[in-house]
């Protein structure tokens, strides 16, 4: 008896509370109220539902300023772009958006990129009988035929003269053969430009090129990315050696951060954070998107300075098909709960867990969830070139072997080698980071980062790397 009234009085509650249609009605059409409203609410429910506090908090958040909170637009980053350097990388940008990308030319302040008549263009690029070998926006347009994709990004400009620029690019392109492989190239060209103030234009005069490499002048060089020893660098790698020493140049990456404070068993550093994200990426179905992978996925691990935990950073280089775009989208973050509320919430999962547990069972209470992260942070930047040694590993970032491989690396490296490691400017150590190999971030045009693929690989291949960071 007791049952049954609970339920009538939980039944006559409910009754109360919302307000139920009969299906002959529902879908009836009268010519003054919508077809289905009523078998879905309608406006009575509605007003019966209404809470202004929930209201009031979804217009705040539908209008958040997307200026500071969720944009990051690139040409005025005055890390890479001084004022000239502005208006030449957007204006030679949204030319060849125009050609790779059918976008719409560049409005408001956008200087229009025009090609002088006697061009002079010095560059170890082949030139095609076709485009004439004078013009680099034809010759572009030309190589978009050959290639199944053709990406170029102008990353940043500074200003060497009163009227030449330094410009620093990528290009991707994906080769038209069966597998489709991808190459990326890295490089700077000089600018010498004249200005049209009246007209809101720039005229190239001259422009020479030069790849990133040992040798500025061969492509393949260039896409290997060696490290040449004729650079004034103080140190020089033995013969066994075991590690491998890089240059890398100067790319534009995203870096999504927390603090984490589970420690190694939590396993954080493992994979991309949610709150790095800016878009999903649909691979099956008629609707599925293109996307370009990159890698690697670079984990950073260092004492949080005044906070309890690790500072876990993710470094992610962005591919020139979205470095492209002049406003890159910037993901949300929220913050997390407080340390109070979230050691409430531990107590209470410990206690529901002791008191769940059956008397007679044998087993052991679960373990308890991890720590939520703290500090979710992400944002774009040029990062600068950098000389890095690193070793073969087979492992994750926050394996216990890992101390030991850095440990053998500033060995081999600086107290062995002679070569001056890079500092952290905050925490006065050396700068060790690890290359998962083994994982792709993937990004679209549209929509910036928005899967990571994780590869299995046998510990024999000992594909991810540990390293350091090494003083130019």
């Amino acid at each position: 008896m007791s049952n049954d009234e609970d339920s009538e009085s939980k039944s006559g509650k409910s009754s109360t509370s919302v307000k139920f249609f009969e299906l002959d009605d529902a879908f009836e059409d009268d010519g003054d109220n919508v077809v289905g409203a009523k078998f879905f609410g309608g406006s009575t429910v509605k007003e019966e539902l209404y809470v202004p506090e929930e209201e009031e908090m979804a217009l705040q958040l539908q209008n958040v300023d997307p200026k500071d909170e969720t944009e990051y637009k690139r040409f005025e980053d005055e890390n890479a772009f001084d004022t000239l350097g502005k208006r030449v990388g957007e204006s030679l940008q949204a030319a060849i958006n125009e050609i790779l990308y059918n976008d719409e030319p560049g409005r408001g302040d956008i200087a229009s990129w025009k090609e002088g008549p006697s061009l002079t263009w010095e560059t170890p690029f082949a030139k095609s009988k076709t485009s004439g070998g004078v013009s680099p926006l034809n010759e572009l347009e030309a190589s978009k035929l050959f290639y199944n994709k053709l990406d170029v990004a102008i990353l940043s400009a500074k200003t060497v003269k009163s009227d030449v620029v330094e410009v620093r690019w990528d290009i991707g392109a994906v080769w038209p053969n069966p597998w489709e492989s991808r190459v990326l190239l890295t490089g700077t060209s000089l600018l010498t430009i004249k200005e049209d103030r009246n007209n809101n234009s720039l005229l190239l005069v001259k422009q020479v090129d030069q790849l990133d490499g040992s040798n500025p002048t061969d492509i393949l060089s260039s896409s290997q990315l060696a490290f040449s020893s004729s650079k004034n660098i103080k140190g020089k790698k033995g013969l066994l050696s075991s590690y491998k020493l890089s240059y890398l140049p100067s790319r534009l990456v995203t870096e999504p951060s927390l603090i984490d404070t589970n420690g190694r068993s939590g396993r954080t550093a493992q994979a991309l954070p949610n709150h790095g994200f800016t878009t999903a990426i649909k691979t099956m179905g008629p609707n599925k998107e293109s996307f370009t992978p990159v890698t690697p996925i670079e984990v950073s691990i260092s004492k949080a300075e005044g906070l309890e935990g690790s500072l876990v950073k993710w470094t992610v280089p962005v591919p020139p098909e979205f470095a492209s775009k002049a406003v890159l989208p910037l993901p949300l973050t929220e913050s997390c709960v407080d340390d109070e509320e979230e050691e409430e919430d531990v107590d209470s999962l410990a206690t529901a867990s002791e008191q769940n547990k059956s008397p007679y069972s044998s087993r052991q209470p679960k373990i308890l969830p991890p720590k939520a992260p703290q500090s979710l942070q992400c944002s774009y930047s040029l990062r600068p070139s950098r000389l890095v040694a690193t070793l073969p590993y087979a492992g994750n970032p926050q394996d216990e072997a890992v101390t030991q491989l850095r440990r053998q690396l500033y060995q081999e490296v600086v107290e062995r080698d002679g070569f001056a490691p890079k500092l952290d400017p905050v925490t006065k150590r050396p700068i060790f980071f690890f290359w998962m190999n083994d994982s792709k971030a993937c990004f679209t045009r549209a929509g910036g980062l928005g899967m990571a693929v994780y590869e299995w690989r046998g510990d024999w291949s000992k594909s991810n790397e540990v390293g350091i960071e090494l003083e130019l």
